[in-house]
């Protein structure tokens, strides 16, 4: 049945936007809504919706996802390879722009539990060329920004997994690496080239290192980093912010 998908998924590849969307409703049984627009991409899942307004630009591949939740007014830019999990819930207003590899092992040999979820908060952006694992689960709060390059998360090592969270509003730099079981707090921003070992609790927090922990307090200039809204373009996306302590 996947393989039948996929052919006829590249089939359709090259067919104009709302036939592409009829097709997908018509014959996979997708869920898709208003306005969505679908470029030369590629969505082979089990079950799979899409908010209104929603746009994937071309070259996107979704592949083996069991259950494929987009929201309203995502924006999926180039390139970005999103496969397997058991869930992949990726929250209205979310920006993943270019080259990101994010994906679940097929099939992995794991001892214990494990999770194989995706969840993109609303409003998250996640820029170039991250690595994401989510063979375990992954969370990343409302309004988190995956910046610059090159970041990783890890959510294996060999057979053991362990799920990975970023707090919601928070700034993550270039080059950052996540290992299993890491996480950090609300409203901080985590230094270029840290190392994420462990859970660092807290809020508004300068985090960095390697391994990180939390430095010092943001300071009023900083804070903007944390707050300003990740879609300018639309209104609404962070919601009341709270008062630093």
């Amino acid at each position: 049945m996947m393989k039948m998908r996929l052919i006829f998924a590249l089939l359709i590849l090259p067919f104009p936007s709302i036939l592409k969307v009829w097709f997908y409703r018509i014959f996979f049984g997708y869920k898709i809504g208003k306005k969505v627009k679908i470029g030369l991409s590629a969505i082979i899942a089990d079950k799979c919706s899409i908010g209104d307004r929603t746009r994937i630009g071309h070259f996107n591949l979704f592949y083996r996802n069991q259950d494929l939740r987009i929201g309203s007014d995502v924006i999926l830019g180039f390139a970005n390879k999103i496969f397997g999990g058991a869930v992949v819930d990726i929250g209205n207003k979310c920006h993943i722009f270019r080259f990101n590899e994010i994906n679940s092992i097929l099939d992995p040999l794991v001892l214990g539990d494990f999770d194989p979820r995706l969840i993109l908060g609303e409003g998250t952006v996640i820029t170039v060329n991250h690595k994401i694992d989510f063979t375990d689960r992954v969370t990343f709060g409302e309004s988190v920004v995956f910046a610059g390059r090159n970041s990783n998360i890890w959510t294996h090592n060999r057979q053991k997994t362990a799920p990975v969270s970023i707090g919601r509003n928070c700034y993550v730099g270039s080059n950052v690496q996540f290992v299993a079981g890491s996480s950090i707090g609300e409203y901080c921003v985590l230094a270029l080239g840290s190392v994420v070992t462990k859970k660092i609790d807290g809020e508004w927090k300068v985090i960095a290192g390697m391994p990180a922990k939390a430095h010092k307090d943001l300071d009023e200039d900083s804070k903007v980093l944390v707050t300003y809204p990740t879609r300018p373009d639309l209104q609404g996306i962070t919601g009341a912010l709270p008062t630093a302590g």
